[in-house]
């Protein structure tokens, strides 16, 4: 779920498992228009980064004048700086060029800076030579241009050249990582007392002359394009020369799929000691599972009690089991005079989850459910949400069906709380049991073959067409050959979100509507993320039967929107009210009922945040204060 921005869909990891892999399905390229529409350029303000002139004008920054006290010959993370370099970027003859890059969004993607020897100035001395994934935040500046070696001049326009080092780092706060909240922020160091520069900010580095990046190779502004795509044919002629065009691979899911994290942690699981004394909820197997103990189980965790560790271990490989042997596209069936109900983005919000489940029922054979992904992160309490949702469907396996979000996934959990969480509450070893579960779960489901439920949204342009400057305003017909759900269905889901190995997965977890037609880029930014019309998720729908798609993703103020209405509409359901404590937005889930005819509805079960402890949203967040590393430090 996002208020804006949401940088959480990480590239694949060293895998800790061994599927037999089945080989990726490729599909021949459909054919783009002869003219992609370009209608404005890119606003600073519209993404997550973009080249700012060097004129560029910012607001001034504010400043308050302290003793001022130089830099050790440590960078900005406390290492020793070996073989410092000396700089001057006030001295004009020693900068050769100049690049700016705007940046909305903390980190930005240098891992350490270093003062001159002089102990002023701050030059680039590490940083992330790649985006990790789409809309990767520790990708900002090396996407934007900046490179090792780099030195800074202005901040929001104010020449910093002469400043001591801690002074400039005060100011840029690009230390700790960004958090949901964004209350977090290191404390200063520089003797001028700098606050935090407001983001959206201009960032201008100098090229120095002796440590200028290596010159281009004549010919690499040529976008990639993958084999059997032929650049130069009259399709692609109005494309940019920096135009990437690549081939929409759908990798097949494997036969069997064999978790070796899974099966270690069950060997050691049912060696451990059972617990003793233990006060509060427990897990005794799936039969110990009823309305009676999920309804206990949720008033332990609400009074701060947990699962003892063998259960909680025990509850999450049981549900594992269950997930794994289900399609990557699930099926659910809602007989005459039943319902089923819908939910959106719940984000660890534990009490804004209970005080839901007393208005819209228990799961149970008459009121099916279906979690619509983002159950965890941001929220302090993703733990007891998680396992609350998995007692469900270990209880109800047919009656519960869960769908993964963008946030179940290794680089937002590790970003965004839960895995911090975990390491808090349970051991960190626990981590590794939960990426395997998001793994495992299904991407999207369909009700009665009328409805697709899914994350984020519909299938992206075929083939996957970018290039430095798509704005909002840009919008292409993108694909020609549609989607069935059987492709969907039998589709790989037991891997991390890359949008260049796996690139529908990206496009269920990722994308969002826009009102206008065709496809265009997302304003979450980096390349492989897409908005979509109302003809494409109209044609996805009218080709697959369908008619109509319930997806999450996006707060509304609400709880619910029509994004695309008429015959075939798109609905968005969020279930997360006032989400991360400042948003102060109804939440909603959605009813339909199998009437004789169809599934009629949706009907919206509305509701506002519940108080809760004084626990902040982000709090287990990198550099939020409950965060293990945070903790270790006190």
């Amino acid at each position: 779920g996002d208020l804006a921005q949401d940088p959480s869909s990480p590239r694949p990891v060293a895998s800790k498992s061994s599927p037999t892999m089945a080989p990726t399905q490729t599909r021949r390229p459909a054919l783009l228009p002869t003219a992609v529409a370009l209608v404005a350029l890119c606003a600073a303000g519209r993404f997550a980064l973009s080249f700012v002139p060097a004129s560029h004008s910012a607001p001034a920054v504010q400043l308050r004048s302290r003793v001022a006290r130089h830099a050790s010959m440590r960078d900005s993370e406390g290492n020793k700086v070996r073989e410092p370099k000396t700089f001057d970027v006030s001295d004009a003859s020693s900068v050769v060029s100049s690049v700016t890059v705007e940046y909305k969004k903390r980190p930005f993607g240098v891992l350490a800076y270093a003062p001159s020897t002089s102990g002023k100035g701050a030059m680039i001395w590490k940083m992330s030579e790649q985006s990790r994934y789409p809309g990767d935040p520790q990708g900002q500046a090396w996407v934007g241009g900046a490179r090792q070696y780099m030195a800074i001049k202005r901040v929001g326009g104010l020449d910093v050249s002469t400043w001591d080092f801690w002074d400039i780092m005060d100011l840029l706060d690009d230390k700790i990582l960004d958090n949901s909240a964004g209350i977090f922020q290191s404390s200063g160091s520089g003797g001028m007392g700098n606050q935090p520069a407001e983001l959206p900010v201009a960032v201008e580095y100098a090229v120095l002359s002796d440590a200028q990046p290596t010159a281009a190779v004549p010919g690499s502004d040529m976008g990639e394009v993958s084999p059997g795509i032929d650049r130069s044919d009259d399709r692609f002629k109005d494309l940019p020369r920096d135009a990437t065009i690549k081939e929409y691979k759908i990798p097949v899911a494997p036969a069997n799929y064999q978790s070796q994290v899974v099966e270690s942690l069950r060997a050691s699981v049912n060696s451990m000691p059972e617990p003793v004394g233990h006060n509060g909820p427990r897990y005794m197997g799936a039969g110990s599972l009823n309305e009676a103990s999920i309804k206990q189980m949720l008033a332990s965790f609400k009074n701060g009690q947990l699962l003892p560790m063998k259960d909680a271990y025990k509850l999450a490989i049981d549900a594992f089991d269950i997930l794994v042997k289900e399609k990557t596209l699930g099926r659910i069936n809602v007989p005459v005079g039943k319902k089923v109900t819908v939910v959106g983005d719940l984000h660890g919000q534990l009490f804004d989850f209970d005080h839901m489940l007393s208005l819209a029922g228990l799961p149970s054979p008459d009121n099916q459910f279906l979690f619509n992904g983002d159950f965890v992160d941001r929220g302090p309490w993703s733990v007891e949400v998680m396992f609350t949702i998995l007692a469900l469907k270990v209880w109800q396996p047919t009656g519960v069906g869960m769908n993964r979000g963008n946030h179940e996934a290794e680089m937002a959990n590790h970003f965004y709380g839960f895995f911090g969480e975990l390491e808090v509450k349970y051991e960190k070893k626990m981590t590794d049991l939960f990426a395997e579960i998001f793994r495992a779960t299904p991407l999207c489901h369909v009700l009665n073959n009328e409805v697709f439920v899914v994350h984020g949204g519909i299938p992206g342009p075929d083939p996957r067409v970018w290039w430095k400057g798509m704005d909002n305003q840009i919008s292409f017909d993108g694909r020609q050959i549609q989607i069935s759900l059987s492709e969907i269905e039998n589709s790989n889901r037991f891997m991390e979100p890359n949008p260049d190995e796996n690139p529908l997965m990206v496009d269920l977890l990722w994308s969002d509507p826009k009102g206008k037609d065709g496809y265009g880029p997302s304003g979450r930014m980096s390349s492989g993320i897409y908005l979509f019309g109302p003809d494409v998720s109209k044609n996805f729908m009218e080709y697959n039967g369908l008619r109509m798609t319930l997806r999450s993703h996006e707060v509304k103020a609400q709880g619910y929107r029509y994004d695309h209405e008429g015959q075939f509409p798109l609905i968005t359901v969020f279930s997360a009210p006032n989400y991360v404590d400042k948003a102060g937005n109804m939440a909603s889930v959605a009813v339909l009922t199998n009437d004789g005819s169809k599934l009629a509805g949706p009907e919206f079960i509305q509701y506002s945040a519940q108080p809760h402890p004084d626990v902040p949203s982000g709090a287990y967040a990198v550099g939020g204060p409950l965060h293990p590393e945070n903790q270790a430090a006190r």
